[in-house]
């Protein structure tokens, strides 16, 4: 198939003393790649190509030379990260080398085709992002917002709030009758394939990573139900094998048939329709899929690898999921990624798509930000978003969607939770441990994903909830 966009071609020099050069082009839907180093000359020439999901390569050898290793590397490296058939020709001469700097030679073209596929791989997923139908969707009914919503930023709290406030507390009372659910977060696990900049369970941090029994996650969620929780969030770093999905569905169901939670939701990240699938046959009947930035700019900048980067597969997860019968599904932004106005105004395009394609499914949003993460993290978003844009993104959420819950994490300081109580918030977390095994141990570690502002236990909730002539509840 011929992509969407054209190929730019490029070329890498390694930066050492045998200045390689590795060159990139397109020849038609096909890409030519040219890795050569000294006396430049053929000495290997690789193909490979792309079937069934996977790059599968051939080579040809010059009498006498011994490229072929970097050829079928680099053809089968650009043909995995492009999906286009590859023609590598490699050729690398030297005199008077010994074998430890041929061996340092053949590390240095593996490691300068490598950068190549990392760069094609980028520009095939951006180019797949833009080009997709769905994303095309939601830009089409998001463009319209952004001056709207930029305005609404503009205005005073104050003024919002006597203008809307009410309108918002009573579109609230009408579909909620006043009543706002407590859940509570069970983290199984902080493994995590992808490396997102902002993360305290990005790949690349340094700790000792840990995944909970399912004897452990049902001790859990027991403890929870005990102090009268009957809903929580299963959350685990994004792991998408077959055989964590399979983890995480018996887990699942040990704990509905074993405790007395009525309820699962998850939040483990974009998945397969067939995992989709197997997860909510195990019993769970809502899905969190956050997009963290609707930029594709901003998005490919702090997703640095995994399979999370793949971002038009993001997008159209929460579909697989309501194809998989899902009943409830959650939107969410990482306030502090992108220009809060046009991330907010695509999030929304992206939830009017659903509620479209999928009029009949609970949609609901949440809108954490940035927060410092560990000492590792060097991360820093360009703008910090105040106390008071929040809470406008809050209330526009409400207004705009008066039948969609909105929840407020423990991220958020409790005077802010409280404050927002009375616009139409329908989901608080309450007593909240981000690390695994963290309630029946009673040890916030380094390894939570991110830090607790509000500490308050599920009995303090209810009383925040009913001093804001709120009524809360502990079911689905």
């Amino acid at each position: 198939m011929t992509p969407a966009t054209p190929f730019r071609d490029f070329a890498l020099h390694s930066d050492d003393a045998w200045n390689l050069v590795c060159s990139v082009e397109a020849v038609g839907p096909d890409l030519l790649c040219r890795v050569h180093g000294g006396d430049t000359h053929i000495g290997a020439v690789a193909l490979a190509e792309w079937a069934g999901g996977r790059a599968c390569a051939e080579y040809l050898v010059a009498d006498g030379h011994r490229e072929d290793r970097i050829a079928i590397h680099s053809a089968h490296q650009l043909c995995g990260a492009s999906h286009r058939r590859v023609v590598c020709v490699a050729g690398l001469h030297f005199d008077g080398i010994t074998m430890a700097e041929i061996d340092a030679i053949s590390q240095s073209a593996f490691d300068l085709t490598s950068q190549a596929a990392r760069q094609v791989a980028d520009r095939r997923l951006q180019a797949d992002t833009t080009a997709s139908e769905l994303f095309e969707r939601i830009t089409k009914r998001s463009d319209g917002s952004v001056r709207e919503i930029e305005s609404f930023l503009a205005t005073p709290w104050t003024t919002l709030v006597d203008t809307h406030g009410p309108a918002a507390a009573r579109s609230s009372a009408k579909h909620f009758g006043g009543r706002v659910g407590i859940f509570a977060p069970l983290y199984l696990s902080n493994a995590c394939q992808n490396n997102c900049v902002y993360c305290g369970f990005r790949r690349s941090a340094r700790f000792q990573r840990s995944t909970l029994s399912t004897q452990d996650s049902v001790r859990e969620a027991a403890f929870l139900a005990a102090k009268g929780f009957r809903v929580l969030d299963l959350v685990t770093g994004e792991v998408s094998t077959d055989r964590f999905v399979d983890y995480v569905g018996d887990v699942t169901r040990a704990i509905l048939e074993n405790t007395d939670i009525d309820a699962v939701n998850l939040n483990i990240g974009s998945l397969s329709l067939k995992q989709y699938e197997r997860l909510r046959a195990a019993g769970a009947t809502g899905y969190h899929l956050y997009q963290e930035s609707y930029d594709p700019d901003v998005y490919f900048g702090v997703h640095e690898s995994g399979g999370k980067r793949d971002m038009a597969s993001r997008l159209a997860g929460l579909h697989r999921a309501i194809d998989a019968g899902f009943e409830k599904v959650g939107f969410g932004l990482l306030l502090g990624l992108g220009p809060p106005a046009v991330e907010l105004a695509r999030m929304i395009g992206h939830a009017d798509v659903i509620r479209t394609d999928a009029p009949n499914v609970t949609i609901g949003f949440s809108l954490p930000r940035i927060r410092p993460v560990d000492k590792g993290c060097s991360y820093e978003p360009e703008a910090m978003i105040s106390d008071a844009d929040f809470m406008k993104c809050m209330l526009f959420l409400r207004l705009r969607f008066p039948d969609a819950h909105l929840t407020v994490t423990t991220r958020e300081r409790r005077e802010l939770r409280d404050a927002l109580l009375p616009i139409g918030i329908t989901k608080v977390s309450a007593e909240v441990s981000t690390s695994p095994g963290g309630y029946t141990h009673s040890v916030e570690t380094e390894t939570g994903q991110f830090p607790i502002s509000d500490r308050r236990t599920l009995d303090e909730m209810k009383w925040a909830i009913v001093s804001a002539d709120l009524i809360p509840v502990l079911w689905a």
